[in-house]
Protein backbone atom coordinates (compact mmCIF):
# COMPACT_ATOMS: atom_id res chain seq x y z
CA UNK A 1 0.00 0.00 0.00
CA UNK A 2 3.13 2.68 1.09
CA UNK A 3 4.73 1.59 -2.41
CA UNK A 4 2.00 3.73 -4.38
CA UNK A 5 3.13 7.25 -2.62
CA UNK A 6 6.71 6.11 -4.47
CA UNK A 7 4.83 5.75 -8.24
CA UNK A 8 7.20 7.74 -10.93
CA UNK A 9 10.45 7.63 -8.78
CA UNK A 10 13.38 6.45 -11.07
CA UNK A 11 16.35 4.67 -9.46
CA UNK A 12 19.21 6.20 -7.83
CA UNK A 13 22.55 5.36 -9.25
CA UNK A 14 24.52 2.93 -7.00
CA UNK A 15 25.89 5.51 -4.43
CA UNK A 16 26.48 5.67 -0.76
CA UNK A 17 24.76 8.75 -0.71
CA UNK A 18 22.10 10.34 -3.45
CA UNK A 19 22.63 13.93 -3.98
CA UNK A 20 20.31 16.62 -5.93
CA UNK A 21 21.11 19.20 -8.21
CA UNK A 22 20.49 22.41 -6.54
CA UNK A 23 23.17 21.18 -3.95
CA UNK A 24 20.91 19.65 -0.87
CA UNK A 25 22.20 16.21 -0.01
CA UNK A 26 19.61 13.43 0.74
CA UNK A 27 21.18 11.53 3.26
CA UNK A 28 20.59 8.16 3.74
CA UNK A 29 18.45 7.75 0.59
CA UNK A 30 18.27 4.07 -0.27
CA UNK A 31 20.08 2.59 -2.47
CA UNK A 32 21.62 -0.88 -3.69
CA UNK A 33 19.82 -3.48 -2.29
CA UNK A 34 19.22 -1.63 1.14
CA UNK A 35 16.94 0.26 -1.50
CA UNK A 36 14.89 -2.96 -2.01
CA UNK A 37 14.83 -4.16 1.73
CA UNK A 38 13.28 -0.01 2.64
CA UNK A 39 10.91 0.55 -0.98
CA UNK A 40 9.02 -2.06 -2.43
CA UNK A 41 10.33 -3.13 -6.08
CA UNK A 42 6.91 -2.18 -7.44
CA UNK A 43 7.50 1.87 -5.87
CA UNK A 44 11.35 1.37 -7.18
CA UNK A 45 10.98 0.90 -10.89
CA UNK A 46 10.36 4.26 -12.37
CA UNK A 47 13.53 5.31 -10.90
CA UNK A 48 15.70 7.56 -13.04
CA UNK A 49 19.18 6.74 -13.08
CA UNK A 50 19.80 10.56 -12.61
CA UNK A 51 18.18 10.30 -9.36
CA UNK A 52 15.11 12.76 -8.73
CA UNK A 53 15.86 16.46 -7.50
CA UNK A 54 14.83 18.21 -4.32
CA UNK A 55 11.77 19.75 -5.85
CA UNK A 56 10.68 16.35 -7.86
CA UNK A 57 11.03 14.49 -4.30
CA UNK A 58 9.21 17.59 -2.79
CA UNK A 59 6.59 17.22 -5.43
CA UNK A 60 6.22 13.31 -4.41
CA UNK A 61 6.02 14.25 -0.61
CA UNK A 62 3.18 16.86 -1.16
CA UNK A 63 0.73 14.61 -3.29
CA UNK A 64 1.32 12.06 -0.68
CA UNK A 65 0.63 13.93 2.00
CA UNK A 66 -3.08 15.17 -0.34
CA UNK A 67 -3.53 11.34 -0.70
CA UNK A 68 -2.93 10.92 3.00
CA UNK A 69 -5.17 13.96 4.34
CA UNK A 70 -8.05 12.17 1.84
CA UNK A 71 -7.33 8.76 3.82
CA UNK A 72 -7.43 10.23 6.88
CA UNK A 73 -10.43 12.50 6.74
CA UNK A 74 -12.25 9.28 5.37
CA UNK A 75 -11.31 7.77 8.91
CA UNK A 76 -12.78 10.64 10.49
CA UNK A 77 -16.13 10.49 8.65
CA UNK A 78 -16.47 6.31 9.46
CA UNK A 79 -15.49 6.86 13.13
CA UNK A 80 -19.02 9.87 12.82
CA UNK A 81 -20.86 7.38 11.76
CA UNK A 82 -19.73 4.69 14.31
CA UNK A 83 -19.93 7.24 16.77
CA UNK A 84 -23.69 8.62 15.58
CA UNK A 85 -24.59 4.18 15.39
CA UNK A 86 -23.74 3.68 19.68
CA UNK A 87 -25.80 6.90 20.27
CA UNK A 88 -28.64 5.39 18.67
CA UNK A 89 -28.12 2.13 20.74
CA UNK A 90 -27.80 3.63 23.92
CA UNK A 91 -30.70 5.51 23.36
CA UNK A 92 -32.90 2.64 22.06
CA UNK A 93 -31.42 0.49 25.03
CA UNK A 94 -32.40 3.27 27.79
CA UNK A 95 -35.66 3.33 25.73
CA UNK A 96 -36.34 -0.33 26.17
CA UNK A 97 -36.34 -0.58 29.62
CA UNK A 98 -39.52 1.59 29.98
CA UNK A 99 -41.31 0.08 27.31
CA UNK A 100 -40.86 -3.64 29.27
CA UNK A 101 -41.79 -2.34 31.99
CA UNK A 102 -45.33 -0.86 30.37
CA UNK A 103 -45.44 -4.15 28.35
CA UNK A 104 -45.68 -5.93 32.21
CA UNK A 105 -48.29 -3.29 33.23
CA UNK A 106 -50.56 -3.66 30.35
CA UNK A 107 -50.35 -7.37 30.48
CA UNK A 108 -51.26 -7.11 34.39
CA UNK A 109 -54.00 -5.00 33.68
CA UNK A 110 -55.43 -7.33 31.01
CA UNK A 111 -55.21 -9.81 33.74
CA UNK A 112 -56.57 -7.99 36.26
CA UNK A 113 -59.84 -7.74 33.77
CA UNK A 114 -60.14 -11.05 32.92
CA UNK A 115 -60.26 -12.17 36.70
CA UNK A 116 -62.37 -9.42 37.26
CA UNK A 117 -64.95 -10.94 34.34
CA UNK A 118 -64.88 -13.96 36.06
CA UNK A 119 -65.21 -12.65 39.70
CA UNK A 120 -68.13 -10.38 39.13
CA UNK A 121 -69.84 -13.37 36.38
CA UNK A 122 -69.01 -16.74 38.24
CA UNK A 123 -69.36 -18.99 35.90
CA UNK A 124 -68.62 -16.60 32.83
CA UNK A 125 -69.92 -13.81 30.74
CA UNK A 126 -72.82 -15.66 28.69
CA UNK A 127 -73.68 -18.82 31.49
CA UNK A 128 -74.24 -15.20 33.73
CA UNK A 129 -76.37 -13.52 31.06
CA UNK A 130 -78.89 -16.10 30.43
CA UNK A 131 -78.96 -17.02 33.64
CA UNK A 132 -81.13 -13.43 35.12
CA UNK A 133 -84.17 -14.78 36.44
CA UNK A 134 -85.65 -11.32 35.59
CA UNK A 135 -85.86 -8.45 32.59
CA UNK A 136 -83.73 -5.82 34.45
CA UNK A 137 -81.39 -8.70 36.28
CA UNK A 138 -80.74 -9.14 32.24
CA UNK A 139 -79.84 -5.39 30.98
CA UNK A 140 -77.70 -5.02 34.34
CA UNK A 141 -75.16 -7.67 33.43
CA UNK A 142 -75.63 -6.77 29.64
CA UNK A 143 -74.63 -3.35 30.81
CA UNK A 144 -71.73 -4.38 33.21
CA UNK A 145 -70.63 -7.62 30.52
CA UNK A 146 -70.29 -4.54 27.50
CA UNK A 147 -68.49 -2.25 30.27
CA UNK A 148 -65.97 -4.92 31.24
CA UNK A 149 -65.41 -5.93 27.39
CA UNK A 150 -65.20 -2.85 25.96
CA UNK A 151 -62.06 -2.37 28.85
CA UNK A 152 -60.76 -5.80 27.90
CA UNK A 153 -60.30 -4.37 24.57
CA UNK A 154 -58.75 -1.48 25.07
CA UNK A 155 -56.40 -3.10 27.46
CA UNK A 156 -55.42 -5.71 25.11
CA UNK A 157 -54.97 -3.23 22.53
CA UNK A 158 -52.65 -1.00 24.56
CA UNK A 159 -50.84 -4.61 25.34
CA UNK A 160 -50.62 -5.35 21.61
CA UNK A 161 -49.18 -1.40 20.71
CA UNK A 162 -46.38 -1.92 23.47
CA UNK A 163 -45.18 -5.08 22.42
CA UNK A 164 -45.40 -4.12 18.80
CA UNK A 165 -43.40 -1.09 20.04
CA UNK A 166 -40.50 -3.34 21.82
CA UNK A 167 -40.55 -5.84 18.97
CA UNK A 168 -39.85 -2.74 16.84
CA UNK A 169 -37.03 -1.28 19.16
CA UNK A 170 -35.35 -5.02 19.52
CA UNK A 171 -35.29 -5.31 15.49
CA UNK A 172 -33.97 -1.31 14.97
CA UNK A 173 -31.31 -2.77 17.64
CA UNK A 174 -30.08 -5.99 15.77
CA UNK A 175 -29.83 -3.38 12.92
CA UNK A 176 -27.64 -1.02 14.44
CA UNK A 177 -25.57 -4.24 16.35
CA UNK A 178 -24.71 -5.39 12.39
CA UNK A 179 -24.11 -1.36 10.98
CA UNK A 180 -21.77 -1.52 14.23
CA UNK A 181 -19.86 -3.91 13.07
CA UNK A 182 -19.74 -3.18 9.67
CA UNK A 183 -18.42 0.36 10.11
CA UNK A 184 -15.86 -1.14 13.07
CA UNK A 185 -14.47 -3.22 10.04
CA UNK A 186 -14.19 0.13 7.65
CA UNK A 187 -12.56 1.75 10.56
CA UNK A 188 -9.86 -0.33 11.02
CA UNK A 189 -9.23 -1.03 7.66
CA UNK A 190 -9.19 3.08 7.14
CA UNK A 191 -6.86 3.00 10.36
CA UNK A 192 -4.37 0.34 8.64
CA UNK A 193 -4.31 2.29 5.31
CA UNK A 194 -3.35 5.63 6.99
CA UNK A 195 -0.52 3.59 8.61
CA UNK A 196 0.52 2.20 5.46
CA UNK A 197 0.92 5.56 3.84
CA UNK A 198 2.34 7.19 6.63
CA UNK A 199 5.25 4.39 6.77
CA UNK A 200 6.27 5.73 2.98
CA UNK A 201 5.77 9.13 3.54
CA UNK A 202 7.97 8.97 6.69
CA UNK A 203 11.01 7.53 4.69
CA UNK A 204 10.44 10.31 2.07
CA UNK A 205 10.50 13.32 4.33
CA UNK A 206 13.46 12.07 6.26
CA UNK A 207 15.43 11.50 2.85
CA UNK A 208 13.82 15.56 1.83
CA UNK A 209 14.07 17.33 5.10
CA UNK A 210 15.50 15.13 8.03
CA UNK A 211 13.52 16.35 10.67
CA UNK A 212 12.67 19.80 9.37
CA UNK A 213 9.30 21.03 7.56
CA UNK A 214 8.86 21.59 3.76
CA UNK A 215 7.62 25.01 4.52
CA UNK A 216 9.47 28.37 4.71
CA UNK A 217 10.19 29.54 8.06
CA UNK A 218 7.86 32.60 8.31
CA UNK A 219 9.13 34.32 11.52
CA UNK A 220 7.56 35.29 14.17
CA UNK A 221 3.67 35.32 13.77
CA UNK A 222 1.42 38.73 14.60
CA UNK A 223 -1.46 37.84 16.92
CA UNK A 224 -4.62 38.58 14.99
CA UNK A 225 -6.78 41.34 15.74
CA UNK A 226 -9.18 41.05 18.80
CA UNK A 227 -12.67 39.46 17.17
CA UNK A 228 -15.27 39.56 20.25
CA UNK A 229 -17.71 36.76 21.12
CA UNK A 230 -17.09 32.96 19.58
CA UNK A 231 -15.46 33.46 16.88
CA UNK A 232 -13.06 35.78 18.54
CA UNK A 233 -12.50 32.43 21.20
CA UNK A 234 -12.03 30.28 18.44
CA UNK A 235 -9.64 32.43 16.58
CA UNK A 236 -7.43 32.68 20.03
CA UNK A 237 -7.40 29.06 20.66
CA UNK A 238 -6.41 28.29 16.79
CA UNK A 239 -3.34 30.66 17.53
CA UNK A 240 -2.47 29.68 20.91
CA UNK A 241 -1.87 25.95 18.56
CA UNK A 242 0.72 27.02 16.37
CA UNK A 243 3.73 24.87 16.62
CA UNK A 244 1.66 21.56 17.79
CA UNK A 245 1.75 19.10 15.42
CA UNK A 246 -0.22 17.31 12.91
CA UNK A 247 -1.72 14.01 14.03
CA UNK A 248 -3.88 12.01 12.32
CA UNK A 249 -7.31 11.63 14.30
CA UNK A 250 -6.81 13.82 17.12
CA UNK A 251 -8.27 17.06 18.27
CA UNK A 252 -5.70 18.39 20.96
CA UNK A 253 -4.61 19.04 23.29
CA UNK A 254 -0.72 18.42 21.70
CA UNK A 255 -1.80 17.93 18.36
CA UNK A 256 -4.66 17.73 15.73
CA UNK A 257 -5.24 17.20 12.02
CA UNK A 258 -7.17 19.62 10.02
CA UNK A 259 -11.04 18.85 11.04
CA UNK A 260 -9.58 18.43 14.97
CA UNK A 261 -8.08 21.89 14.82
CA UNK A 262 -11.35 24.03 13.78
CA UNK A 263 -13.41 21.47 16.32
CA UNK A 264 -11.48 22.22 18.46
CA UNK A 265 -11.26 25.92 18.27
CA UNK A 266 -15.32 26.36 17.84
CA UNK A 267 -16.03 24.18 20.84
CA UNK A 268 -13.81 26.41 23.20
CA UNK A 269 -16.44 29.03 22.12
CA UNK A 270 -19.76 26.04 22.60
CA UNK A 271 -19.92 25.24 19.07
CA UNK A 272 -20.01 21.52 18.46
CA UNK A 273 -18.73 20.68 14.89
CA UNK A 274 -18.22 17.17 13.55
CA UNK A 275 -14.48 15.71 13.05
CA UNK A 276 -14.58 15.56 9.34
CA UNK A 277 -14.19 18.51 6.83
CA UNK A 278 -17.04 17.88 4.74
CA UNK A 279 -19.24 17.15 7.49
CA UNK A 280 -18.15 20.60 9.18
CA UNK A 281 -18.93 22.33 5.97
CA UNK A 282 -22.55 20.32 5.63
CA UNK A 283 -23.42 21.77 9.05
CA UNK A 284 -22.51 25.46 8.81
CA UNK A 285 -23.77 28.11 7.02
CA UNK A 286 -22.60 28.42 3.53
CA UNK A 287 -20.81 32.38 2.84
CA UNK A 288 -19.31 34.06 -0.16
CA UNK A 289 -15.66 35.01 0.37
CA UNK A 290 -16.58 38.63 0.47
CA UNK A 291 -18.27 37.76 3.39
CA UNK A 292 -15.36 36.39 5.54
CA UNK A 293 -14.38 37.22 8.95
CA UNK A 294 -11.66 35.56 11.48
CA UNK A 295 -13.60 32.68 13.20
CA UNK A 296 -14.82 31.22 9.66
CA UNK A 297 -13.76 27.70 8.09
CA UNK A 298 -12.29 27.57 4.39
CA UNK A 299 -12.60 24.29 3.09
CA UNK A 300 -10.62 22.99 0.50
CA UNK A 301 -10.41 20.71 -2.48
CA UNK A 302 -12.98 18.80 -4.08
CA UNK A 303 -14.46 16.48 -2.67
CA UNK A 304 -13.86 18.93 0.39
CA UNK A 305 -10.77 16.94 2.27
CA UNK A 306 -9.11 19.80 4.34
CA UNK A 307 -10.27 22.89 6.65
CA UNK A 308 -8.86 25.72 8.50
CA UNK A 309 -9.70 28.55 10.50
CA UNK A 310 -9.59 32.15 8.75
CA UNK A 311 -7.63 34.74 10.53
CA UNK A 312 -8.06 37.66 8.62
CA UNK A 313 -6.05 39.66 6.07
CA UNK A 314 -6.54 36.57 3.49
CA UNK A 315 -4.97 34.43 6.25
CA UNK A 316 -5.97 31.10 7.69
CA UNK A 317 -4.75 28.95 11.04
CA UNK A 318 -4.72 25.07 10.06
CA UNK A 319 -2.84 21.85 10.89
CA UNK A 320 -1.75 21.45 7.46
CA UNK A 321 -0.30 17.49 6.87
CA UNK A 322 1.36 14.95 8.78
CA UNK A 323 5.12 15.89 9.84
CA UNK A 324 3.98 19.84 9.73
CA UNK A 325 2.71 21.41 12.64
CA UNK A 326 -0.11 23.71 13.18
CA UNK A 327 0.81 27.16 11.35
CA UNK A 328 -0.30 29.97 9.36
CA UNK A 329 -0.77 29.87 5.97
CA UNK A 330 -2.57 31.94 3.11
CA UNK A 331 -5.87 30.34 1.91
CA UNK A 332 -5.54 30.56 -1.82
CA UNK A 333 -2.31 28.33 -0.92
CA UNK A 334 -4.89 25.47 -1.98
CA UNK A 335 -7.85 24.92 -4.54
CA UNK A 336 -10.62 26.37 -2.21
CA UNK A 337 -13.76 24.41 -2.50
CA UNK A 338 -16.01 26.81 -0.07
CA UNK A 339 -16.46 28.98 2.85
CA UNK A 340 -18.59 28.41 6.03
CA UNK A 341 -19.92 30.25 9.52
CA UNK A 342 -20.48 27.99 12.24
CA UNK A 343 -23.50 28.99 14.41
Amino acid sequence: MSALLLTGFQAPAPAATASVSDGRALAGFPVGRRAAAVFPAAALAGFRADRPTAAELDKHIAAASRRLEVVVEQYNNSREDLHSTQLRIAHLNGRLGPMTRELEQQQALVNGLLSNTYQRTRTGPTVALFASNEPHEFVDKLLVLHQLASEEQRATEALQRAQSRINDTRQMLNALAAQQRRQQTQLNTRKATVKGEIVALKQMRAIAYGGGSRYTDTGDIPVPDYVPGPAGQAVAFAFAQLGKPYRWGAEGPRAYDCSGLTLAAWRTAGVRLPHNAARQYASTAHIDRSQLKPGDLVFFYGPISHVGIYIGAGKMIHAPEFGENVRVASIDSQPIAGFARPA
